[in-house]
């Protein structure tokens, strides 16, 4: 019989693959324990009885002992012991899971968000999806996409079905991420997919309406309010964007943003250091929906209604009773429209899943078990949400 890794071999690799091959013989058992520990790993792939292998993660700075037998066709048994240490010290590779907790209920646009706490190489990158299975059920078919070489998402083909559950399994012990960062453990999250929910806004007519629903072909149309998007030069984004967070409250300043003396001089054309109230947040590079009772003046709003010109620094602006309601019917993960902006949405601003082909997606995932030995799924449908209160009316 021969072993790999060798009698004796130091800093093997926690990516390492352990085997064990007989000649002239067929291999009856193997355990290989890691010293202290009194589980044994799994005989992965036996091969016709004449080789075992394991290529499962090790850990780090750990003595492994692999105990073979094997007999021959005569019935001779030999028994081989052989041991073998790991790489003694790694730069642990970290991922953080950004804007969906473990067991939320997201919207229907809601990609997978896994930031490294280190740049992976460009030749390590698919190794490392390849140890990250994401499993929606009713299976639906979903790609990875690195953005930059710490961030790589994942998002269905189209829109998740309503009611799906989808759980992320990141098998990661032992993964070489290159520059001398391992994968040291495995982590496991998972997320509901909630009502369906389609904000549509357009900066032509000043228009946001919203719907139950996924589409606004086949939605229920449940408000049609008039709103305040970016002026020229402070354009709205547009694109398909997606509700990342609710903030009650948020310090909007100009001069972090813009950094111009208008913008930076109080007083000047641009200034503004405000508490703004009602924030829902659809991107990571400051646009929100948010409340804007500055904008209305005179009786009834009838000097400066809302809807009657884009004056806004970007973010989408309505009536404090509009945004309040928004504010409280709206999800994490909802998908939100902008049509009509000559300024389009990209990755910059935390909006690169919807706006990237799906040709450019790496497939991943893996589907749930066949329908004769899986649970019956939950019903896919657009669960009815309370309707929000259409006010057209100033504050």
């Amino acid at each position: 019989m021969s072993v790999t890794p060798a009698d004796g071999a130091t800093g093997v690799g926690l990516d390492a693959t352990i085997q064990v091959a007989a000649q002239n013989a067929t291999v009856r058992s193997v355990a290989v324990q890691e010293n202290g520990d009194s589980d044994t790993l799994t005989w992965l792939d036996a091969n016709g009885n004449t080789q075992w292998t394991y290529a499962g993660g090790l850990d780090l700075n750990a003595t492994y002992t692999v105990t073979a037998t094997a007999v021959s066709a005569a019935g001779a048994e030999t028994v081989t012991t052989s041991a073998f240490h790991t790489i003694t010290s790694a730069n642990r590779l970290l991922t953080t899971v950004l804007y969906v907790s473990n067991g939320e209920t997201v919207g229907v646009a809601m990609p997978i968000e896994l930031e490294f706490n280190v740049p992976i190489p460009v030749v390590d990158q698919p190794a490392v999806i390849a140890h990250i299975a994401v499993v929606s059920d009713p299976p639906q078919p979903g790609g990875w996409y690195w953005f930059d070489n710490e961030d790589v998402h994942y998002r269905p083909e189209s829109y998740w079905e309503s009611g799906t559950t989808v759980t992320v399994d990141a098998d990661l012990n032992g993964v070489d991420a290159g520059n001398g960062y391992w994968g040291l453990g495995n982590w496991s999250e998972s997320f509901s997919v909630g009502a369906a929910h389609l904000t549509v806004v357009n900066t032509q007519t000043r228009t946001m309406q919203v719907y139950n629903g996924d589409s606004a072909a086949t939605g229920q149309l449940i408000g049609s309010w008039p709103a305040n998007t970016g002026k020229p030069g402070y354009d709205t984004i547009g694109g398909t964007l997606v509700v990342l967070y609710h903030s009650p409250v948020v310090q909007m300043e100009s001069c972090p943003t813009f950094q111009t003396s208008a913008a930076c001089t109080p007083g000047g054309s641009e200034y503004y250091n405000e508490a703004v109230y009602d924030d829902t947040a659809v991107s990571s590079d400051g646009y929100f929906i948010h409340a804007a009772p500055w904008v209305c003046y005179g009786a009834s709003c009838s000097l400066y209604p809302y809807g009657a010109t884009n004056s806004s620094h970007g973010c989408i602006n309505l009536s404090t009773a509009n945004a309040t309601t928004y504010y409280n019917w709206s999800q994490v993960g909802d998908p939100v429209q902008v049509v009509g902006s000559d300024l389009a949405a990209s990755y910059s601003d935390g909006e690169g899943d919807w706006q990237t082909s799906w040709s450019a997606f790496v497939p991943g995932g893996q589907d749930v078990p066949s329908s004769s030995t899986a649970p019956t799924a939950a019903p896919s449908t657009n669960v009815a949400t309370p309707t929000p209160a259409a006010s057209v009316a100033g504050p």
